[in-house]
This record gives C-alpha cells, structure tokens and sequence, in this order.
C-alpha cells in the first residue's frame, strides 16, 4: 500500500510539472503570436515608408508630411525616434541590420505638385537603437543642369553597407558610401517616365539592383560593379511597383499596379514575382488585392507586412500596419 500511495503521489507530480510546462508553451505562444494589423493614429501622418526593426523589437515609419522618423509598436503607440531639422518628406525607410543603422530618405513633397520648384534628394543614417546621426548626405549637387529635378524616393544597401538611392524625377541612381559620401551610380535616359520614373529599389546578394521605373511599369536589373550593363528584366505580365523587397526564397514582393487583362482594369495589390534565370526574366505568382493606398513592404519572422499611407488624403487620420499572406509555394 505505501509504495502504491508513493507511485500514486509520483504520477501526480510527473503529470502537474507537465501541465505547467504545456502552460507555459501556450502562454509563450500567444505572446509571440504575431499581429495581424497594427492601427496608427495620427492625423495627416501619410506614412510612406515602412521597416521592421528586429533588433529593437518595434516598426519604424516615416511621414510624407512631417518628416520626422517615429517607432511603432504592436498597440500602434507612435513615437518620435529621429529628427532632424532638414527632414521635409521622410520617404523610404531601410534598417541595415549588419551595421546597425536605419537609412533614410528625405525628399520634398511639394515638388510633386509644383513641378516649377527643383525639389530635393538627401539620405541620412542613424544609430538604430538611439536614433544618433551618423551622417546626412545632400545628393542636388550632383546633376548639376539648371532644369535637374529632385525628388528621392527608395534605397537599398549592400554588405558592404553602400546605399542606393532612386530619383523619381531624373533617370538617376546615387551610391552614398558608410562614410557619407556620394556619386551617381548611373544615369540611363531608360529609367525615367512622363509621370513618376525611378521608384522601388532592392539589393540583391548576386551583386545586382533590381529597380522599377513605375510609370513604365518597368523592371531593370543593374549590376552594381558594372552599371553600363543594365537590361529590362522580361516580366510576363508588367507591373508598375511602389516599395519592393525580396525574401530570402529569391521572392520579389512590391506593391504595384498592373492591367488585369480578364477584367480589363489596372489592379492595385501586392504581388509575389519569381525568376528562375538570375532576373534575366520574371514571371507574377500571385497578387493579393491592396485597398488602403498601400506603398510599401517588410517583413516580420517572416511574416509580410505592408503600410497603407493613403496618399490620395493627406488628412487621414488613421493608418495602418497589415499582414499579407500569400499562399504560393515552391
């Protein structure tokens, strides 16, 4: 009977540690369950540019309209985290994780709506986790025509931590260095468009740019050592894309139109694109509708997330942080 009671008394010890452990893995479950949307609130915000900053666990956004850089987290409190006094539009946005910066884009709105003004194209790095600048680089200075216009849109960066940076308003990429110098990377009189030119930017690890010309619903592959050599990637079906990124299955993801040719319509949505040729051509995968004037992407554990900016009403005043699932597979 004793060592019955003593099995007995064992069993239920053995089954209590087991159920504090099955509660502790559910409890940590749902505190890693990833959000599905996070709902900014601030008036006139027009948060063109979105970057996920794994490091210190938070979203970080630009705004079109105050040029300050602000954090988000998960209950959507938004908070100031970089500013500086020649910001005007923040535009993209890209954190550099391997040395430890975000890298923003300054552009200024209102030359999109008076084309008499020249506008202006800068690019600034800061310390991720304090927000210190590390430099801020102007990029007018160097076109130096007297009808050059400005207006900086996208940037990528290498492992070497070289950035690229789009010209919306002249068919014109600029490389800024760590250190905060710059050059043109390239000027090619393919990369611009009557409406918005040069547009999404992405880096990819084979050596190469992979940009969009919106207006043209264009794709461009551009080797970074060897710039003259840039071909028109052969999309099957041609988009026109706003922010883009690739994921780590050689995915391009980007918020972009394209003409529906079954419902003769131009389709907002966010798409998948794949190439199986090193992006000599590309081919659509899947698209998921966009109904909040979305701009751009990141990503979270894996997980897509994109900015709805409504840029169409620069009163908004509500944004939001919203997973994309899409459901193609290798």
């Amino acid at each position: 009977m004793y060592k019955s009671n003593q099995r007995d008394r064992v069993a239920i010890a053995i089954a209590t540690i087991i159920l504090l452990l099955l509660s502790i893995i559910v409890v940590a479950a749902q505190d890693n369950k990833l959000p599905t949307e996070v709902i900014i609130e601030r008036q006139g915000l027009a948060p063109e540019g979105v970057e996920w900053d794994a490091l210190n666990e938070r979203f970080i956004v630009g705004s079109m309209t105050e040029g300050t850089v602000f954090t988000v987290n998960d209950d959507g409190e938004i908070t100031p985290f970089i500013e500086n006094d020649s910001f005007i539009s923040t535009v993209g946005i890209e954190v550099d994780f391997d040395n430890e910066r975000v890298l923003v884009v300054n552009a200024d709105l209102t030359a999109f709506f008076d084309p008499s003004l020249q506008g202006l194209a800068a690019l600034g790095a800061y310390d991720l986790t304090t927000g210190e600048e590390i430099f801020y680089t102007e990029l007018n200075d160097l076109n130096s025509s007297e009808d050059a216009r400005f207006l900086a849109n996208d940037v990528a960066v290498d492992p070497d931590g070289n950035a690229y940076v789009t010209n919306s308003f002249a068919p014109e990429i600029y490389v800024v260095d760590p250190y905060g110098n710059a050059s043109v990377l390239i000027s090619d009189e393919r990369l611009i468009s009557d409406f918005l030119g040069l547009n999404g930017i992405v880096y990819h690890e084979d050596g190469y740019l992979l940009v969009t010309v919106t207006g043209g619903a264009e794709l461009y592959k551009i080797p970074v050592d060897a710039p003259e050599n840039m071909t028109q990637v052969e999309v099957d079906i041609p988009f026109g894309a706003d922010g883009m990124m690739l994921l780590e299955d050689g995915r391009l993801i980007a918020v972009a139109d394209y003409f529906d040719v079954e419902a003769s319509e131009l389709v907002s949505a966010v798409i998948a694109v794949g190439s199986d040729d090193g992006w000599e051509t590309a081919t659509l995968l899947e698209t998921v509708p966009d109904d909040g004037i979305a701009t751009t992407a990141t990503v979270r554990q894996e997980t897509i997330y994109i900015i709805n900016a409504y840029l169409n009403d620069l009163e908004a005043t509500q944004y939001e942080i919203k997973q994309v699932n899409f459901n193609y597979e290798e």
